[in-house]
């Protein structure tokens, strides 16, 4: 065995031992609980739904509350001689047992009449609810202790011939997957409600038939397997049923039950549920529906059918899980050290679907694998063994790039890392957006200062307006002393360019107000910048020499944009764009018509304006001014020079520093005096660059 095979040993087996000791430690702790009833949830939605075979639900829909509401009004005034009726009808069908989900808490008149019907029927089982809950764990097999039972009156209970309990779990996400079969108030342990419908349908003499244990609770004949705090997980058999879609349960109506008009074939010899089933009333979220909610009376049936088939879930053990754990990391780490990614990717993709085919069949057969962390494993195991591969194997290539990334931007060095042939010379004409961004007086200003000051300060200058420029995916082209240019839609293709251009510049601004106030606080004088930004056809490509080269962009339009950077100033105001960068970037943006130029260099005009910030996040006060602003300048482009020079007096009234209304009220006051001459187009020509 080579040294490398040997290294690549002792490193598996360590990474095998680290993510399976993490993973197992985890699960014993019981981490991601919720996340593991939540993934357990999928395996419901996965299979089929199946009919329940012994019981049928009797509800209380809306068609029931619509046809007594007439005669007896709202559902708490309903007589209970309706439930009298409903026994007696049931009785005569063959329901083998008769379940109430209802409570009939508080006494009434009729009671008596309840009472003697269910006598009648001698197989009527009345619900309690234990309330006002105290410690988990009460005793073995004792999901926890409450302390009291809320029974029916004194009248009906006695009457019935059992009673059990219709509490039920609910996990942390609202969710209910198990009911308690044992609760304890006092010195009295009851079996849940569906554990004694089960021992009535069997014909069982008692419910339990002998004290519970840890792990299982003996009662109806069976021994049924519990989880931790004493909860039975409950086999959904679908999701919720419903009269008019159908569902696992059959559903009759409560009023067709009362009237004796319903096929008394589907209650023969069935455990009969009485029961809400009106949308909004005891309603439940359950595993087996994201959208609509499961009623209380089948929860209570779909428990009850878990029961009286054996059909339990049965988590595997911890033992299984760990072992899991371990043999899973280990064969997603042998995958992690594959040299082709393609292989090791469907590798670990098969190893996921394997995992989870088995715990479907096993879910089946009512075995519930741990869904969290035997295939966190295979994810944790094949990622640590690429992560040491990429630090400890590929330290070279990760030095090369961090050199290439120190050079070109990052957009570009991934551009260029896809295919080196890039880097040779040559280039071609696309139509992009350039930026030109400048800090005013900053040379001036260095001249005063120390060498490693000036240093500092304008690094912390670029490094905040760079990490500005790639944050749009901006290509940084190059330092000139404190000027920084970029450009957009190269190398990669980019649509939307102008208006990222758009984006940084409004970024910009509002990070340089950050940095002054920082500056000011250091004795450093307010600072300001100026950007100039186009867009239209220009050159770009890898320039220069063989030996050294520059991607970079050439052109009128890159001319264009550095001269639209230096008009900035004599505007006062930050941003000066032209007129395609407008068009091309649309409504996203307020703009300025600020003039038509005739930059230094280029004879044609072209029309400039300013980026004012953001559509819709302009303040009431600023488009008021932007509203006088253009009406000023209508009026100057038709020399009404006093009536413009008014309009820009009341926009500095309010806004003293408004750069271009200044320059507008000079201009119009100047031609108050000295009026152009006729052929006056309004064209401006600059004088400087």
């Amino acid at each position: 065995m080579t040294r490398s095979a040997r290294k690549r040993l002792l490193v598996s087996g360590a990474l095998v031992l680290a993510v399976g000791g993490l993973g197992s430690a985890a699960h014993h702790w019981n981490l991601f609980s919720t996340a593991q009833a939540r993934s357990t949830d999928f395996l419901f939605k996965s299979r089929a739904a199946e009919p329940a075979r012994s019981t049928v639900i009797v509800g209380i829909d809306h068609r029931t509350y619509r046809d007594l509401l007439p005669k007896h009004g709202a559902m708490s005034y309903w007589p209970r001689t309706l439930f009298t009726h409903a026994i007696d009808h049931l009785r005569r069908a063959g329901a083998r047992v008769i379940v109430f989900d209802i409570f009939f808490d508080a006494p009434k008149p009729e009671d008596p009449a309840v009472a003697a019907a269910m006598k009648r029927a001698g197989n009527v089982i009345m619900p309690v609810e234990a309330q006002d809950p105290g410690s988990l764990d009460a005793g073995p097999g004792v999901a926890q202790e409450f302390h009291v039972f809320f029974r029916p009156t004194d009248t009906v209970a006695p009457a019935a011939a059992a009673e059990g309990l219709v509490n039920v779990t609910t996990d942390p996400d609202t969710i209910v997957r198990s009911v308690p079969l044992l609760l304890r108030a006092g010195n009295e342990d009851l079996p849940a409600l569906a554990l004694a419908a089960v021992a009535r349908y069997i014909r069982r003499p008692a419910v339990l038939d002998a004290p519970p244990g840890e792990t299982v609770v003996y009662g109806a004949g069976r021994a049924v397997p519990i989880m931790r705090h004493g909860s039975m997980l409950i086999n959904f058999l679908g999701p919720p049923s419903s009269p008019d879609a159908g569902g696992p349960f059959t559903i009759i109506s409560f009023v067709d039950v009362l009237e004796n008009s319903f096929d008394t074939t589907l209650v023969r010899d069935k455990i009969v549920l009485i029961g809400m089933t009106i949308s909004g009333l005891d309603e439940l979220s359950v595993p087996t529906s994201a959208t609509t909610r499961m009623w209380g009376v089948e929860v209570l049936g779909n428990a009850i059918e878990t029961i009286l088939d054996e059909r339990y879930l049965v988590p595997v053990s911890p033992a299984v899980t760990d072992g899991l754990i371990f043999l899973l990391a280990m064969l997603a780490t042998l995958l992690g050290w594959s040299r082709r990614p393609f292989l090791a990717a469907g590798g670990i993709a098969a190893l996921y679907g394997a995992y989870f085919l088995v715990a479907g069949a096993l879910f089946d057969a009512g075995m519930v694998l741990n869904l969290i962390f035997p295939p966190s494993a295979i994810l944790l195991a094949f990622a640590a063994t690429l992560v040491y591969r990429v630090v400890f194997e590929q330290a070279e290539q990760r030095t090369i790039r961090n050199v290439m990334a120190r050079y070109l931007s990052p957009s570009v060095s991934q551009w260029v890392l896809r295919d080196t042939d890039r880097l040779s010379l040559g280039g071609q004409t696309r139509n992009m957006t350039v930026f030109f961004c400048d800090l005013r007086g900053f040379t001036t200003f260095a001249q005063t200062l120390d060498p490693q000051v000036l240093v500092t300060l304008l690094n912390e200058y670029m490094t905040a307006m760079t990490e500005i420029v790639f944050r749009h995916d901006g290509v940084l082209d190059k330092y000139i002393g404190d000027n920084i240019m970029a450009f957009w839609n190269a190398p990669m293709d980019q649509p939307d360019h102008a208006r990222r251009a758009c984006e940084t510049a409004l970024d910009m601004i509002d990070t340089l107000r950050e940095i002054q106030a920082d500056w000011e606080r250091r004795g450093i004088p307010k600072l300001n910048m100026g950007i100039g930004v186009n867009t239209g056809p220009m050159v770009v490509g890898n320039m220069g020499s063989r030996n050294r080269l520059a991607y970079t962009v050439m052109g009128d339009t890159v001319n264009v944009a550095s001269r639209l950077e230096g008009l900035s100033k004599q505007y006062g105001t930050r941003v000066v764009i032209g007129e395609a960068v407008k068009d091309a970037a649309g409504g996203a943006f307020v703009y300025r018509f600020l003039d038509v130029v005739a930059v230094k260099g280029r004879s044609l005009p072209l029309s400039v304006y300013e980026i004012v910030g953001r559509a819709g996040q302009l303040a009431p006060a600023v488009t008021k001014r932007l509203e006088l602003y253009q009406q000023g300048i209508a009026l100057y482009r038709t020399r009404r020079w006093a009536e413009a020079a008014a309009l820009f007096r009341e926009v500095l009234a309010d806004a003293k520093d408004d750069g271009p209304s200044a320059l507008y009220l000079g201009r119009s006051s100047e031609f108050l005096v000295n009026p152009p001459p006729d052929a006056w187009d309004g064209v401006y020509v600059a004088q400087s660059k």
